[in-house]
């Protein structure tokens, strides 16, 4: 029994080692994405975010126009600070500052990713760059603004809705002082 025992155990840490390390968590979070023979700055960028304003703690929908020549794209976002931020969901590779989506489909003419931003509450300001790398591996950078929205909680009360109720309210009451 105790020679059983003695077995089982580096059987079963092995077991753990195998589930640590097991398709779902085995991408690589390290190396270099950018590796390009040539980067061209875009002039019309094309990409959307949605929400379009920054948000903590939010699920960002991020839409690039691609074509059938472009075979992946590379993500990162940074803030005011120049500080890489938040985490990417379900990419093929993680690198040390981006991270690295293979195009699934040579005729798509849209590809989307999640960006969740991270819960910080002093971020202003985002800037998700896009890298999007050819069949001749020339990169096109192009770069998407994403800034807090400042508004106060009395100007989103009177920016809403009820800002019509009360406008509403005020000429009625006006009118029937007047008349």
């Amino acid at each position: 029994m105790a020679i059983l025992g003695s077995l089982l155990l580096p059987l079963g840490l092995f077991l753990c080692l195998g589930l640590l390390c097991s398709p779902a968590s085995c991408i690589s979070h390290n190396g270099n994405c950018m590796l390009f023979n040539k980067v061209i700055v875009a002039t019309c960028s094309g990409i959307h975010a949605n929400p379009n304003v920054y948000k903590s703690n939010t699920v960002y929908t991020v839409s690039v126009p691609v074509n059938k020549n472009i075979t992946s794209v590379i993500l990162r976002a940074i803030d005011q600070d120049n500080s890489l931020i938040g985490s990417w969901q379900k990419a093929d590779k993680y690198c040390s500052s981006s991270v690295l989506y293979h195009m699934k489909s040579r005729y798509s003419k849209l590809f989307e990713a999640k960006w969740v931003s991270p819960s910080f509450m002093n971020i202003t300001t985002v800037e998700l760059q896009v890298f999007t790398v050819d069949l001749h591996n020339v990169a096109r950078v192009s770069f998407k603004i994403l800034r807090r929205n400042a508004k106060s909680l009395a100007n989103r009360a009177f920016l809403s809705p009820m800002r019509d109720a009360i406008q509403i309210l005020l000429v009625f009451l006006t009118s029937k002082l007047l008349f």
